[in-house]
């Protein structure tokens, strides 16, 4: 009896040690949640200003005077003239139409106008191709060049924005002075088009703390008790870890654009810690996917390839081929929904080779931008993993919700709050029971810009998890982890 018993206990700490190993991508999706919007923001606010465009002041001033406009095609084109010049839609919406049932009415004029029309409108083909029948008429008009390359750039046609204005840049080179406002908003564009297409990406590193590295419950448990109530034998957790170590995290893309709106999408994340004292407890995460993307001003199409790679105590714990969907729409300047869909195919090494099988997960995520440098976020997901043995193989959903907020220029704060619930697929003789885990997990992170020095940003994360198992004294734990780095984006 005593032999049975310490195999099953020999077995279990096998299950214990498995647990961190197991338990390591978790946090997974929290994490490229958190690293993969960066990218998008600091993109955003890059092209900001290049979408719209620095504007002449007083180009066209009225001064509050009511000017009549007759009913002839001098009145009614220089009504609607001013009008396409001031971005006055609504009047252009109002000449537009009597100036057209004029016998006599320049189709320059109208095309620049409708192009404008349809821009406002977010018809962004539609006044591509105004602004292309604009210039077959006059394929020198400055005005006409500035706004189709405009509508490319919005419109994502890359290649096509970037010959433009690099045509546009070379047509002004000799026009001296006078032409200096024009090549700054030219080189707004080709600068923020060098930069869609470069590298972009972010490394954080710096000392970190773990209150409970091994994931421990911490638990004793009388397994064997003698007639005089003595423990003959117990099932004891070891105490929970603490430990000062260093911790890393990154993320990297580049899009190289193709003919139209397509392109070579290429981007990875990685995140992990090391422990000076505890190497056993090292950790890290690589994903990396390179794929064809699509995208338009408002949505966007990824499909790629993905290679997952963990470390588990300076060894491979996993890898994980796989593949990866996401969509993204854009309704509106403030608001964003992005769909994920993805399958990894995960191959552990030896020692835990019993939790490989293939993982499907999706998910969905929206983005509501609000005044003041508000940003919130919230999230669904669910996913099936499989695995030879059944105990093994399990389904989980969860759900997030985050804020993000700039405090002006001098600090950002993002909050991120997790559940998770996940549910095994069959009843373990081993742990005689059919094991169900929830897990919360909470992240702040404060970066610092007006602290920045030499192009690093100090930034403290703070992270606390939790998980509460049905197999309580093998499963649940909890711990807090806290660092503080210093960020370099490029």
């Amino acid at each position: 009896m005593r032999h049975a018993v310490s195999t099953c206990l020999l077995t279990l700490a096998m299950l214990w040690m498995a647990a961190p190993a197991s338990g390591q991508s978790a946090r997974s999706e929290d994490n490229r949640l958190r690293l993969d919007p960066g990218i998008d923001r600091r993109t955003t606010l890059s092209e900001r200003e290049a979408i719209e465009g620095p504007e002449p002041p007083d180009r066209i001033t009225i001064d509050g005077q009511v000017y009549s406009v007759g009913h002839n095609p001098d009145d009614l084109g220089r009504a609607l003239y001013l009008s396409v010049a001031r971005k006055n839609w609504a009047d252009v919406r109002r000449f537009l139409p009597p100036y057209l049932a004029l016998a006599r009415h320049d189709p320059m004029l109208v095309a620049w106008a409708r192009g404008g029309l349809a821009r406002s409108d977010g018809r962004l083909a539609e006044a591509e191709r105004q602004y292309r029948a604009l210039l077959a008429i006059q394929p020198d008009f400055l005005p006409g060049q500035l706004e189709l390359g405009r509508v490319l750039f919005e419109n994502r046609k890359d290649r096509e924005a970037h010959h433009l204005f690099r045509a546009i840049r070379d047509q002004l080179a000799g026009q001296g002075e006078q032409a200096a406002g024009v090549r700054r908003t030219v080189d707004t564009f080709l600068d923020a088009l060098d930069r869609r297409g470069g590298w972009q990406g972010m490394i954080a590193a710096g000392p970190g703390y773990s209150s409970n590295l091994n994931q421990t419950s911490a638990s004793q448990t009388c397994l064997l008790v003698g007639v005089d109530g003595t423990c003959l034998i117990d099932r004891t957790l070891p105490p929970a870890i603490a430990s000062v170590g260093l911790n890393v995290e990154g993320s990297i893309s580049r899009r190289i654009a193709l003919k139209g709106q397509g392109g070579l999408l290429a981007r990875a994340f990685v995140y992990g810690d090391t422990w000076p004292a505890h190497g056993d407890y090292n950790q890290a995460t690589l994903s990396a996917q390179i794929g064809y993307d699509h995208q338009t001003a408002r949505r966007s199409l990824t499909l790629s390839p993905t290679f997952d790679l963990s470390s588990f105590g300076n060894r491979v714990l996993s890898t994980a081929p796989g593949l990866r969907a996401e969509a993204m729409l854009t309704p509106s300047p403030s608001t964003a929904l992005r769909l994920d869909v993805v399958r990894r195919v995960f191959n552990y090494r030896r020692s835990f080779d019993d939790l490989d099988g293939a993982l499907t997960e999706a998910s969905l995520t929206g983005w509501w931008s609000r005044p003041r440098g508000w940003t919130l976020f919230a999230g669904v997901e669910a996913g099936d993993k499989q695995a030879e043995k059944r105990a093994n193989a399990y389904r989980h959903v969860g759900a997030r919700l985050g804020v993000v907020h700039g405090f002006a220029d001098w600090a950002e704060l993002t909050l991120i709050g997790s559940v998770r619930q996940r549910d095994y697929a069959a009843y373990s003789e081993l742990l005689d029971a059919v094991r169900h885990d929830r897990e919360a997990n909470l992240t702040a992170v404060l970066r610092l810009p007006t602290l920045r020095l030499a192009g690093l940003t100090p930034n403290i994360l703070l992270q606390h998890n939790r998980v509460k198992s049905n197999v309580d004294w093998l499963y649940s734990f909890h711990r807090t982890a806290a660092s503080i780095r210093l960020e370099h984006a490029f």
